[in-house]
């Protein structure tokens, strides 16, 4: 059974391809994590297999737009450690703290106290790691902090899935798209309103009609 799209929803079909809503999307929830927490910072690294780093994807708070992009080794900092073991952790004093980067943290221009850190999967295969610096716990315990932090990474991991999955898909589907003779009549058709689309609707149908007699 065919399902025709309604006209009213084919510019939410192609948005679902872009992959700028997908991003906004990874960013609300980086920004959800700072918020909850009251940080000063949350970014979400998205692991690139054929550099075999961790690169800031999202980021909000303090440096914010002079990180993304910037990677980091696998096997380096909190956010290496978490990629390697799978696990939520608090670290609560970064001075004593071995696993810490001090000389990455003051590259970027902010140094944490203390970092919440967890890992972004899906279907069981690790995609990144989402981190909170300098979160303030008051109120939460450590054991409620990493419960909202997970499922705040939950949400993070769906994000950025869907963005990855729409960098490699989109551009052949709207290249598709594009190179349709009946997509681009229809698109040239769509600023007529009133009787004139109706005329438009009419003359796309009877085409795509006769194509397929012919087809």
């Amino acid at each position: 059974m065919s399902y025709e799209i309604p006209g009213a929803l084919r510019p939410t079909v192609g948005r679902l391809l872009d992959p700028a809503t997908h991003d906004e999307l990874l960013r609300s929830s980086v920004r959800l994590a700072r918020l909850a927490f009251r940080s000063g910072a949350a970014s979400v690294f998205l692991y690139d297999r054929r550099r075999d780093e961790l690169v800031f994807e999202a980021s909000s708070g303090a440096g914010e737009d002079r990180l993304l992009g910037v990677s980091v080794p696998c096997d380096q900092g909190i956010v290496g450690w978490v990629w390697n073991t799978g696990e939520t952790i608090i670290a609560h004093d970064l001075r004593r703290d071995p696993r810490f980067n001090r000389e990455f943290a003051e590259s970027t221009g902010f140094v944490p106290n203390e970092i919440m850190a967890g890992p972004l999967d899906l279907d069981g295969e690790s995609i990144g790691v989402l981190e909170v610096l300098d979160p303030r716990l008051d109120g939460y315990g450590d054991t409620a902090a990493i419960e909202l932090l997970t499922e705040i990474t939950r949400q993070s991991s769906a994000a950025l899935s869907l963005l990855v999955a729409a960098r490699s898909l989109g551009p052949g589907l709207r290249a598709q798209q594009e190179s349709d003779p009946l997509r681009r009549l229809d698109a040239a058709l769509g600023s007529r309103d009133g009787k004139g689309r109706q005329a438009a609707d009419a003359l796309v149908t009877a085409l795509a009609e006769l194509l397929g007699e012919r087809g």
